[in-house]
């Protein structure tokens, strides 16, 4: 029981009297959550499998012989297999186990007793194989000798978006859906999807309940009358055009692999599922590849304007409009490659970045409108400024405050940002605007020129991997790229002019 622990304080952090959950939580809480739960004061460490096997009286007696001390049953349940076949079983099993049992030595064992085994959750971080990079240029290793790992290709992704913190089965006496049962279950159903999936391949598609779809009907109606009147333009025109191809409307709700290959077509952004919470390292890596996680389970109809967690009406409300505009998802790629190998004083100071523009971002409207000074008071218009972030556009209570309740907006200043706090319980005490896309995307860059990382990465698109310019190889190649490029260019003007 962790009712007196951190973990419980962290929950409680982490409940919004808005309809947004953060898709992240930053880094320096996430290890120590992680490190409650492994530790507990040199306590036993978690390990969750999914065990597939035949149906027989003899199975859970098989596999309990496996399980050798000091190896210690804490949970066991079973049900019907995924597969649908009708002499298959599935166990879902919660370990614990003293410090000095590697969870890949369980497996192991369980594997070499002829079971079908699938890693759920562990709370003992993953260690790298050594044959995780095929290949390596000549100065790499030394340029990252003491960064944080970070993915190297598009497929690493597969290790960061496993590290979940707080889903399925993890929802606290006050979550609206907490007593019922069913809804537990559905919980587990799409935990399973986003645990088990592998990039590259197409999202699995969801039949939604008519009591999802209900709640999907309730908030969308709500916040597309308020899109129409606060949202960007460029959220606008983009959501439009998801409505027409990516079967957006009130009474369907879209699916991932839609969404994921129309945003591919428009800005080379793809949609993986996720199960919950990621810490901001892992959540931002994934932007660096054009990969943006996102939920497929939706809140609990009982409550339909409020989630204590991420769900997928904030994301697919919210964010996907806009990752379909170039400008807007070059700046989110840009925080990402920031993120990828950064200590955790600027980790931290990009995640804030995140959540004040991404998040909870404003920009001026088109009208010019005359503002004396960098803040902005409660005498201002609400159509001075237009919204672009997912927090707000998700969130009917916060964006109703954000526009007609007078709160304090200031100019977007990264040095100015960072020293704002991320409320999460509550309402932003203030939000920052930007003229533009291209204003945040500049400033941002003049941010990361001065972070304290002792190396330069590219992102190479063709092989979905980023790379480290620091020997004559990688310069050469990326010279030779942006040379193509210029020469591009001026064919162009010189056909224009």
């Amino acid at each position: 029981s962790f009712s007196e622990s951190r973990m419980d304080e962290f929950k409680k952090r982490f409940r919004r009297s808005g309809s947004l959950g953060i898709p992240f939580v930053p880094e320096q809480d996430m290890r120590n959550i992680q490190q409650t739960i492994c530790e507990q004061e040199e306590g036993p460490h978690l390990l969750t499998v999914i065990i597939t096997t035949p149906r027989s009286s003899e199975s859970l007696t098989r596999v309990l012989a496996t399980l050798k001390d000091p190896v210690k049953v804490q949970h066991i349940e079973s049900r019907e297999a995924h597969s649908g076949e009708r002499d298959a079983l599935e166990m879902l099993i919660q370990m614990e186990m003293s410090s000095g049992v590697k969870p890949n030595e369980v497996i192991e064992d369980l594997r070499s007793a002829g079971m079908e085994v699938t890693e759920i959750a562990c709370t003992i971080p993953p260690i790298r194989s050594t044959d995780e990079q095929i290949f390596v240029d000549p100065g790499v290793t030394e340029a990252l000798a003491g960064a944080p790992w970070f993915p190297k290709t598009i497929y690493d992704l597969d290790k960061c978006s496993k590290r979940v913190l707080m889903y399925g089965t993890d929802l606290d006496a006050d979550h609206p859906g907490f007593k019922d049962a069913e809804y537990r279950k559905r919980r587990m159903f799409f935990a399973d999807l986003a645990l088990n999936y592998k990039q590259g391949r197409p999202v699995p598609r969801v039949e939604y309940t008519p009591k999802e779809l209900e709640t999907w009907s309730k908030i969308y109606r709500e916040l597309r009358a308020l899109h129409k009147k606060h949202a960007c333009q460029e959220f606008l025109d983009n959501f439009a055009l998801l409505e027409r191809y990516c079967g957006y409307s009130e009474h369907n709700v879209p699916q991932l692999d839609d969404l994921s290959r129309f945003l591919k077509a428009k800005t080379g952004f793809r949609v993986r599922p996720v199960a919950g919470y990621l810490s901001s390292r892992d959540f931002l890596a994934a932007l660096a590849f054009r990969v943006f996680n996102c939920t497929q389970y939706i809140r609990h109809h009982a409550d339909p304007f409020y989630t204590p967690e991420p769900d997928c009406v904030h994301e697919l409300m919210g964010h996907m409009a806009l990752f379909a505009d170039p400008d807007f998802a070059q700046f989110s790629q840009e925080i990402g490659l920031a993120s990828l190998g950064a200590c955790e004083e600027d980790l931290a100071k990009l995640a804030t970045l995140y959540f004040f523009s991404i998040e909870f971002g404003l920009c001026r409207a088109k009208e010019p409108v005359k503002i004396d000074g960098s803040a902005v008071n409660g005498d201002s218009k609400s159509s001075d400024f237009k919204i672009y972030g997912a927090g707000l556009l998700s969130s009917i209570g916060e964006l109703k405050h954000a526009i007609e309740d007078k709160p304090t907006i200031l100019r977007f200043d990264p040095d100015r940002v960072i020293q704002q706090e991320c409320l999460i319980t509550t309402f932003q005490s203030a939000y920052f605007y930007t003229q533009d896309f291209e204003e945040a995307q500049q400033k941002l860059r003049m941010f990361t020129n001065s972070m304290n990382r002792p190396f330069v990465l590219r992102y190479n698109p063709y092989t979905e991997s980023v790379e480290v310019l620091n020997n004559k190889r990688s310069l050469t190649l990326a010279v030779n790229s942006l040379r193509s490029d210029i020469n591009l260019l001026a064919s162009a003007l010189h056909n224009i002019l």
